[in-house]
């Protein structure tokens, strides 16, 4: 599918994302790389063959809080 030198990375290989954009349309939040793959705002991708990768933006990492000292109890659930 890519025309261009050197090849992109196919939609199976690790830095799939680094493939050209051929459409882009932000206004609906996704663009279609030259790898066949639909990339999402959100992260998310669609691949040629059907399958999904979830979105995977370090920012949905939520931080755990940290665990009480073990001289003191933790503090009742709200």
């Amino acid at each position: 599918m890519c025309t261009h030198h050197p090849a992109c990375p196919p939609a199976e290989a690790v830095d799939r994302g680094a493939a050209h954009v051929l459409t882009a349309h932000p206004e609906q939040g996704w663009s279609l790389l030259c790898n066949g793959i639909v990339v999402f705002e959100d992260t998310g991708e669609l691949l040629p063959g059907g399958g999904t990768i979830a979105p995977h933006r370090p920012t949905d990492l939520r931080e755990q809080p940290a665990a009480p000292p073990p001289d003191k109890p933790a503090a009742p659930a709200a």
